[in-house]
């Protein structure tokens, strides 16, 4: 399901709290000790993350970028959040996809296309993606883009796998 928006912050903030607050009844059912996470919040600027390379290399050698803004698994089944950046030439493919995985994908500048089963969808701020357990995917801005593409990426594993 793709929707485009207007507007980030508000769907973007009620979006990650209640992928928050639902992890976490679902895990006051788990085995787990740390159920509900870390005690104590946190207040960041976007500008203050520095970068961090990811495991995914261009084909020029290029490693996409993020920001990690919440380290994967602080809370329990929440797999972080962050905001990954592509630079025009930039793919992420093959198609993959996540046996346990809920991805969600919000652009936020640029443009770009993400492919999903199969099909390429053009993507461009305010568009917002879910990648089901098991659908595949894969994201690329073309050469020609004149700009980055942004996107805050978030996700819940479910199930026993992660």
């Amino acid at each position: 399901m793709m929707v485009k928006l207007a507007s980030v912050t508000p769907l973007a903030l009620a979006f990650c709290a209640g992928i928050l607050i639902g992890g976490a009844i679902q895990c006051q059912n788990s085995n787990s000790k740390n159920v509900f996470g870390p005690t104590k919040g946190v207040v960041l600027e976007l500008a203050d993350v520095p970068f961090r390379k990811t495991s995914h290399i261009d084909e020029e050698g290029r490693p996409i970028v993020k920001q990690q803004l919440f380290d994967p698994f602080l809370v329990p089944n929440f797999v972080g959040f962050s905001v990954a950046t592509f630079k025009p030439g930039q793919i992420m493919m093959p198609p993959h996809q996540h046996k346990s995985l809920h991805e969600f994908f919000y652009v936020v500048e640029g443009t770009g296309v993400i492919q999903k089963d199969g099909v390429d969808h053009q993507v461009k701020a305010g568009t917002f993606l879910h990648m089901a357990p098991f659908e595949k995917h894969g994201i690329y801005v073309p050469k020609e883009a004149i700009e980055d593409m942004k996107m805050v990426v978030c996700g819940v594993t479910v199930g026993e796998e992660k």
